[in-house]
């Protein structure tokens, strides 16, 4: 009999660049994969997802890039965010439980940016779903050592009372906390959010359930604006640049001419990356839809394949699978037995109609190669099988490779 169904969470981060979004993931999962960035300098710059277990729950975190990213424009961090929530909603109908804002408590104010990606996430998120927000502060540890732990709390109530920055977010049922640095206090915040109903952002309805294009969604709407306010600026100052290049050129002052032609290009240059913006914001949803529906046909054969494979060399039985692993697990080095372990607990704790031969063998071959086949007592020989486990391990076409090069040869027998 297995144990009671998992239940799954799905929390995206968000907030401004070096507001401790990287910092908090890594506090919750103790991944040491998480990336954390430093001098106000991004380290996320697409969507990172990180999955890991507490309790009876399988926690994924979202770490999303900021608005105010150090190394992409806005275009580019909603074409990013939107893609993500998109293909998730769109293929598994996948919700989120809620959405953590962080904001650094040692900001003497919120800045010009701070708000712009304040605005960005309202037009990301919008009204209902925003009782599944938690509006935290980070930073509290550096307030402590700085002895502003007065002023921060005072910001804290600015951040509350204030209807540019938190207030009118808070009437429609966000909620505020602190991050105090520490896994427990990360863990504390997150299960606020464990028994909250999830709802589609605003952002995943108008581009799945009424089929809007980027640029037509309200988040797209407001990066527009922006875009078009400086396609404007800069041509007005290549306007102005182009008229003293030609005062200067009347009075034979070639220095000048020189300066100002330098100073037009870099408005120009300015300009064509406006451009790309834009075609960023625009690109063509269909193009980008028949592309995500090539992929999911290509895995959807694959597994077919798979699936096929197995059921003739008689691996049908996930128990027997499991057993024959787990006899064979001393031909394996240490952490290739121990990542297969893993794998197999994993799936144990789920329903028995999902623990499935092939969910195992998924989850392994990209851990053994053929190596896994072996193990089971399907002897492969070397290139037999290759394009397909290349599909599962990122274009890997060595069948027997153990991962540092070398080869692994694995008797099948004494099962």
């Amino acid at each position: 009999m297995g144990g009671p169904e998992r239940m799954a969470m799905n929390i995206a981060i968000m907030g401004v660049t070096g507001a401790g979004k990287s910092t908090f993931v890594k506090a919750a999962s103790e991944l040491p994969t998480v990336g954390i960035g430093h001098d106000l300098h991004s380290f996320t710059e697409t969507v990172d997802s990180y999955t890991f277990e507490y309790r009876d729950m399988d926690i994924t975190l979202i770490d999303t890039p900021g608005f105010n990213d150090t190394e992409l424009n806005e275009s580019d961090v909603l074409k990013a965010i939107a893609d993500w929530l998109d293909f998730n909603y769109r293929n598994d109908r996948q919700k989120l439980n809620g959405i953590i804002y962080l904001q650094s408590i040692m900001d003497p104010r919120m800045t010009g940016s701070s708000l712009r990606n304040l605005k960005m996430f309202k037009d990301l998120c919008g009204l209902d779903p925003l009782r599944n927000v938690l509006l935290v502060t980070t930073r509290w540890g550096m307030a402590a050592k700085a002895n502003e732990q007065a002023l921060a709390e005072s910001r804290e109530e600015q951040y509350a009372a204030n209807p540019m920055y938190w207030a009118k977010m808070i009437e429609a049922g966000a909620r505020m906390d602190r991050f105090e640095d520490t896994q427990e206090s990360a863990m504390r915040i997150l299960m606020r959010l464990r028994h909250s109903d999830p709802v589609p952002l605003q952002i995943q309805s108008e581009m799945v359930d009424q089929d809007k294009q980027l640029a037509q969604t309200s988040a797209g709407i407001t990066v527009n604006e922006e875009i078009i306010a400086l396609e404007q600026k800069y041509k007005h100052e290549m306007a102005e640049l182009q008229k003293e290049m030609e005062d200067a050129r009347k009075d034979q002052d070639k220095r000048l001419e020189d300066a100002l032609a330098d100073a037009r290009q870099e408005a120009r240059d300015k300009l064509e990356r406006v451009y790309q913006q834009q075609d960023a914001l625009h690109y063509e949803r269909r193009a980008a839809d028949r592309r995500l529906e090539d992929e999911m046909e290509d895995l959807r054969d694959v597994n077919k394949k798979l699936m096929k494979f197995l059921e003739q060399n008689g691996a049908r039985d996930f128990d027997e699978t499991v057993a024959k692993l787990e006899a064979n697990g001393g031909k394996l080095r240490r952490e290739q037995r121990e990542a297969v372990q893993r794998e197999i607990n994993v799936l144990k704790k789920k329903p028995k109609r999902q623990r499935t031969v092939i969910k195992l063998m998924l989850a392994i071959l990209p851990v053994l190669g053929s190596v896994a086949f072996a193990l089971i007592g399907i002897p492969i020989a070397p290139g037999v099988f290759g394009g397909l486990l290349g599909s599962f391990m990122g274009g890997n076409q060595d069948d027997t490779a153990d991962g540092n090069g070398d080869t692994a040869a694995v008797d099948a027998g004494g099962e």
